[in-house]
């Protein structure tokens, strides 16, 4: 970031304006990344530091970007906790907020660890009242996709949805929380569990169902 940069002062900086984690610039093109690396060795020469000098190619608009970077692992594991995972994803949702200007996420009123606690809740205890219950993981899937869309390489939008079902905690839990949902005596959490929770498209996860061919 160059911010950091000119706050960090170093003697010399080369301040390009590819994507980040991509320093060298267009891949498969040893010309571009051997100026890029020379204008830095350049910068030896100078003496006037700190200095900032602004790299001038830039990467055309039509390279393909697909690849660049390995997808950050965000896959549960033994130790990780929803809240836990919650956490690793808030500066990737800020930084797609502060992009775009705007999100999708609020409709339930609650921030992403409360949300979290009433999902977990209803795993390990009683089901809340479902609208609240179904607008907090409303609030979650959002919060996830859009997080996901900042990453390095985040794919396409089919990509994200795989990567939140099939890797995340928040995926496991939703899978987790349908059959209580469809089990209770409570006809808005049954409705809530067999018709609103999971998607159609993701219902061959829950359990019994097959991957569709």
């Amino acid at each position: 970031m160059r911010e950091h940069t000119e706050t960090v002062r170093p003697p010399r900086a080369l301040w390009v304006t590819f994507e980040l984690g991509r320093p060298l610039g267009a891949p498969d093109d040893p010309p571009f990344q051997r100026r890029v690396v020379e204008a830095a060795l350049d910068l030896l020469a100078r003496t006037d530091g700190p200095v900032i000098v602004d790299y001038p190619e830039h990467v055309p608009e039509v390279t393909d970007f697909s690849g660049w970077a390995c997808p950050i692992n965000l896959a549960p594991t033994a130790v990780d906790s929803l809240a836990a995972e919650i956490d690793r994803l808030v500066p990737w949702y800020d930084r797609s907020r502060d992009r775009l200007g705007r999100t999708t996420v609020g409709v339930s009123g609650l921030d992403m660890h409360a949300a979290g606690a009433l999902l977990t809740q209803a795993l390990d205890g009683a089901l809340p009242p479902a609208q609240a219950l179904k607008e907090a993981t409303d609030d979650l899937r959002a919060y996830y996709l859009e997080a996901a869309a900042a990453f390095p390489d985040p794919g396409s939008t089919g990509m994200r949805k795989e990567w939140l079902w099939s890797e995340t905690k928040l995926g496991q839990s939703l899978l987790a929380v349908q059959p209580r949902l469809a089990a209770s005596t409570d006809p808005q959490h049954r409705i809530l569990g067999n018709l609103t929770l999971i998607p159609a498209t993701e219902r061959w996860r829950l359990a019994g169902n097959k991957a569709p061919s």
